[in-house]
């Protein structure tokens, strides 16, 4: 986690000392601020091949339902702050993003049997370089292309029925994020509308009898898109 939270604090410190100068260059590139929202799926990653799971038992045509997930859409919203270099940007900020999830237990072979629903919340903290796409193309359209790291701060509430198995929750998990966003939309005084597609991939945060961490599948990942206004 430490690691983490130094490489953000890094990309920021990069933006921040940059954005300091007061010579010409750098005043022609000047930081953008962005606020941004819309709806999200995803968070906790669950796992699905039940014939990983020791002691479960499988139908003729190899089908189990000992455990499964299920997903509602949630919300997310965020500030985010771009810096200029040169042909391209360095992006960071924070997010917070909102969903709920429920895990449904039917295993008679391990007594478990039940539903653990969890509200998700994450604090996420992206550092990412922007590659401007179709430039000449469409020079006004600012459609940028981005991948780098995002950490997350997890703070999972669970209300549970039945007999169910022991679980633990990672406070902090991370990886890889990939988005796309554009700006279509520009304004007299020099303000900006537009939208944001954004996918991630990353380490475990929820564990358990059916989610262990010796498994390939459980982690955390997402989709969200929404949203975004640039200031001028």
């Amino acid at each position: 986690m430490k690691k983490a939270v130094i490489i953000f604090l890094a990309g920021l410190s990069f933006v921040i000392i940059n954005s300091c100068s007061t010579s010409n260059q750098i005043v022609d590139r000047k930081l953008k601020f962005t606020l941004q929202g819309g709806a999200n799926i995803g968070g906790i990653t669950e796992n699905t091949d039940m014939k990983v799971v020791p002691n479960v038992k499988t139908t003729p045509n190899g089908t189990i339902d000992a455990f499964t997930g299920a997903t509602n859409t949630g919300f997310n919203f965020g500030m985010h702050i771009n810096k200029p270099l040169k042909r391209n940007q360095l992006e960071t900020g924070i997010d917070y993003m909102f969903n709920k999830q429920k895990f449904t237990y039917k295993d008679a072979e391990n007594l478990f049997t039940g539903v653990r629903e969890l509200n998700v919340s994450q604090v996420m903290l992206p550092v990412t370089f922007n590659f401007i796409l179709f430039k000449k193309l469409l020079p006004g359209a600012d459609i940028q292309l981005k991948a780098g790291y995002l950490g997350q701060l997890n703070f999972v509430s669970v209300n549970e029925k039945g007999t169910l198995p022991e679980y633990s929750i990672n406070r902090w998990s991370n990886g890889a994020t990939i988005g796309l966003s554009a700006f279509p939309f520009h304004f007299k005084n020099g303000s900006k509308l537009g939208f944001y597609f954004d996918g991630y991939r990353g380490t475990q945060i929820y564990k358990d009898f059916y989610n262990q961490s010796s498994f390939e599948m459980p982690g955390s990942s997402f989709m969200k898109f929404g949203l975004k206004f640039q200031f001028k």
